[in-house]
């Protein structure tokens, strides 16, 4: 997936800068909804030591954590940033989607925004986050939890994805990002459609049939 991104110029490659992070294989858990989800907190506190030591966030005003299954279009998401307005220089993340509670209340891990005020707080503090709300759970509820927690800000972005694995759903322009596209084909496909306008007028995929199709997709996280 990443090398898809990659040829493309497409996700993180079309950003100011960017960085990739490789880590290792997660256990899982449950949600109290039944929903399964990722035990990986240790693995992104080792990431975001990472982010800490390369330092190039700090050239920037805001830092986007993305995962390779989440084709995002940095073009668009500076487009909601510009919406929302958000006041300058102040500690604060975006809440990504308009799930409610199905949504880890309003703050799934596929794209995560963090300014750099929030960003520079978060690292200030990582120790006692890591120590007070622990590793056991998945890192988009523990960033979630660290971040209300030292009192950085948020806002909503209810518009920024919804999860959805079918790559038609990518002909929608008010998203800046699209997950869970779990194929490397469908990955392209969702960017020509989404940023290269394959579709033009069109609200559905009219590129042909998926290979492989969204029925091997059943079950899959």
């Amino acid at each position: 997936l990443m090398a898809v991104a990659k040829k493309n110029n497409a996700g993180i490659f079309a950003c100011n800068a960017s960085a990739v992070f490789h880590s290792w294989k997660s256990g899982s858990g449950a949600w109290d909804t039944g929903a399964a989800t990722l035990i990986n907190t240790a693995v992104f506190l080792k990431v975001m030591d990472w982010v800490k030591a390369d330092g190039r966030y700090l050239q920037y005003d805001w830092s986007i954590k993305v995962d390779a299954d989440c084709v995002f279009l940095p073009s668009r998401l500076r487009q909601h940033i510009w919406g929302l307005r958000p006041p300058p220089d102040t500690a604060m993340y975006l809440k990504n989607n308009g799930q409610g509670k199905m949504g880890n209340g309003g703050f799934l891990g596929a794209i995560e925004v963090f300014s750099k005020k929030a960003m520079e707080m978060y690292f200030d503090n990582a120790d006692d986050c890591a120590k007070y709300l622990g590793t056991n759970s998945g890192e988009d509820g523990f960033f979630k939890g660290c971040m209300d927690a030292i009192g950085a800000g948020f806002m909503l972005d209810a518009q920024m994805f919804e999860p959805n694995f079918d790559p038609s759903k990518c002909t929608i322009a008010s998203h800046a990002a699209f997950h869970p596209i779990k194929y490397a084909s469908h990955w392209q496909r969702c960017w020509d459609l989404s940023f290269n306008n394959k579709c033009p007028g069109s609200t559905y995929d009219c590129m042909g049939p998926l290979d492989p199709p969204l029925s091997s997709l059943a079950g899959a996280r």
